[in-house]
């Protein structure tokens, strides 16, 4: 019995503290830890954070001036993103690795995105689909898709071409996985997910990002870690479902 205490007693306190896991994963601190209280206090954070950031913040505010709450002004800002910020698609990146490196993925592309739209104030949702993540703006009557990780045809205006998206998604078929991290049985019927999420939500599939690279690492402490803490922002059943599935691989592997 005594030999599980110090795991136990580790469960216990990821349970109950926010983790800090060092200057690696600061973005705790930053992203996690306090949500804007405003549409703009999320993009001044980044712009304190990021010189190549402020400057396309900049670059927008001036386009901003020109063309407001239209489809130009939201081409801009997908466009000038990738120009400036998304140079190269990697699973599993954050916001932070995206100003740092350039590199980028759905949720901190679209997170990314997703606060510039909510600074200008345009209206928008986030949807969330089984292994993806995409936004939908609407300017007028018309909508607008935005599918970050093609800086080519990702802006999607054409309502065909917007049909046909969604349609893919809705199905689960021919997308690949972003989020595999234990195998189902053979028969088991895929669980289809397609829904809208709020920022704090996608910040929350951050973390619950950050937990299967480190379960693929196989650093399942800091996996489960990443996991509580997604949970707590965003509880949604597959983080539950994963949470509670490293939960009993770290506690079975106490016990052998």
């Amino acid at each position: 019995m005594y030999r599980y205490l110090p795991l136990l007693g580790f469960l216990f306190l990821t349970v109950v503290c926010t983790p800090v896991l060092g200057n690696s994963y600061s973005f705790i601190s930053k992203m996690g830890g306090v949500f804007p209280s405003s549409n703009t206090a999320l993009v001044m954070s980044w712009r304190s954070e990021s010189e190549q950031f402020s400057k396309l913040n900049e670059q927008l505010d001036k386009d901003f001036l020109k063309w407001g709450l239209s489809k130009k002004m939201v081409k801009n800002i997908f466009y000038r993103s990738h120009q400036q910020l998304f140079f190269k698609y990697r699973q599993f990146s954050l916001a932070q690795d995206t100003f740092s490196t350039g590199a980028y993925d759905c949720v901190s592309g679209s997170l990314v995105l997703a606060g510039l739209l909510d600074y200008y104030g345009f209206d928008y949702v986030i949807r969330e689909t089984t292994y993806h993540v995409f936004l939908e703006v609407k300017v007028g009557n018309d909508p607008i898709f935005l599918e970050v990780t093609d800086p080519i045809v990702g802006f999607i205006s054409d309502r065909e071409e917007q049909k046909a998206y969604i349609e893919k998604y809705k199905r689960g078929e021919n997308v690949s996985n972003q989020w595999t991290y234990y195998t189902k049985p053979k028969n088991a019927e895929p669980t289809i997910i397609y829904r809208t999420i709020n920022l704090k939500n996608l910040i929350g599939l951050q973390y619950f990002n950050q937990a299967i690279k480190n379960y693929n690492d196989k650093n399942d402490l800091v996996a489960y870690q990443f996991s509580v803490t997604a949970l707590k922002i965003y509880d949604a059943e597959r983080i539950r479902e994963f949470s509670d599935f490293l939960k009993q691989n770290l506690l079975l592997s106490a016990s052998r």
